[in-house]
This record gives C-alpha cells, structure tokens and sequence, in this order.
C-alpha cells in the first residue's frame, strides 16, 4: 500500500504565503512533519509515501528534505485534489492506496484501523464529531451531509445545516484498493468525471462512486483528528487540542 498526501492547493483561507501544511507549531514542528510522524508509525516507508504537490511545491520538498516521491500539479491553481488524486494514480497504477489531507491532524493508530480493513473502498468517519467542530469559527456554515446504513456510505458531500443528515465526518482519510483503481483508470471514469467538473473535490468524488454502484464503506470510530481550514483553526488547536506527536 501506498500513501497519498493531498497538498496541491493554496489554502487561500488561512491567509498564509506559503501551503498550510507547513504551518509551524509552537513545539517546532510543522503539521506535515506531525503528520509525517503518524504515517511512519503506522508502518509506511519512505518508498510509499508519495506527496501529490502543487503551489510553491519546492518549499514542500525542503522541509521534508526530498525523501519522498513527488508528483506536481501544474495545473493546481485550475483543478481541486481529484485531479492531483488522478495525476499520481495514472503514474502508478499496482498499489492499493490511502489518501490523506494534509490539512487534517490524526493519530496513527486510525491510519492501522484503515489499513487493515479488507473493504476495496473504506473511508474514515468520526462519530463523536460536532464537539470538536463546534471549536471552529462559523462551524454551521461547513456542514456536510454523510448518511450511513449498515456500514455503507449512502450520502456524502452534499451541503447541510440540518444534524439529522449528518451521520458522521468525513475526516479525509479513504483507501482504495488495487483492482478498484485499476477499474477506474481503465473504464477512463476519472477521465469523464474531470471533463465534466475538473474542480470536483473528494467526497463529491465519493458521491459519484457510490452512484455508479460502487460501494463506499464507513470505518466508524470516535476519531483523534482536527482540520485546518482558516489561520484561527491553528489557534484553536495550539489553545485546546494540543493531543498529538
């Protein structure tokens, strides 16, 4: 298995000149060395650990100081994390993968639970989540819809207000196995879906697997995570959530 860290975007929110995974905490260490840390306790080698880049990719390659691979999207200013999904998997078809956000802080021991799981597609979902959320400036105005039924997402990346459709979060940790890849790229489905929308992100991504009658299953745990959308989010987490590496 090989991991994918999600990091071509430019974080317009949070204000900051340079990618927010490289936002440094007060202990000295940056969210994507922290992260790094996690992925590496979890069993992942230097070898499978492929970083999809996009703005200012060169600061991304000199903090982590070029052990990894590196796939850059040169068109990440027009295009969300689908395609750099697709712009890594394309180059290397025979592996299963686990897709990470970089912006999202996590505990090693969910990257073992996914890991493990025989599911061809399994996605993350906290279930003790709107505690945590409500921590967040304007937490309403980022609710998504995720409805589960016996283990299966049904619903996801639809925008809500309502809890009652909100069944879990979706914390951007999902894999997917070999042969389902292998399936997608050769039925060209990445293709057509970056035709049709080539911003499209990755639980609206989920959302059409699961209306091509692919099954999408829930991992549900109360899950150690925080994400980082805004510079106030970092706050937050130096404040009050200061849990993990």
């Amino acid at each position: 298995m090989k991991v994918i860290i999600l990091c071509a975007g430019q974080g317009i929110r949070t204000g900051f000149n340079y990618p927010k995974c490289l936002y440094r905490f007060s202990n000295g260490k940056t969210l994507i060395e922290k992260n790094l840390i996690a992925i590496k306790k979890a069993g992942f080698k230097n070898k499978d650990i492929i970083f999809a880049t996009g703005f200012k990719d060169i600061l991304i390659k000199s903090i982590t100081k070029n052990k990894y691979v590196y796939i850059f999207n040169r068109f990440y200013k027009s295009t969300n994390m689908v395609y750099s999904f697709y712009n890594v998997i394309r180059r290397f078809k025979s592996s299963d993968y686990l897709i990470i956000y970089a912006d999202i802080i996590f505990d090693f021991k969910d990257l073992l639970r996914i890991k493990k799981s025989k599911n061809d597609i399994i996605t993350l979902v906290d279930k003790d989540w709107l505690k945590k959320w409500r921590e967040k400036k304007n937490y309403l105005n980022d609710l998504e819809e995720l409805t589960i039924k016996k283990k299966k997402v049904l619903n996801i990346g639809k925008k809500t207000y309502k809890l009652k459709k909100i069944d879990g979060r979706f914390v951007g940790r999902t894999k997917f196995s070999k042969s389902t890849i292998n399936t997608l790229i050769y039925n060209d489905f990445f293709k057509n879906l970056l035709k049709e929308n080539k911003k499209i992100d990755f639980t609206n991504l989920l959302m059409k697997l699961i209306n091509n009658k692919f099954h999408i299953y829930a991992l549900e745990k109360k899950i150690n995570w925080f994400e980082f959308d805004r510079k106030e989010d970092f706050v937050t987490y130096e404040k009050k959530l200061k849990i993990y590496n």
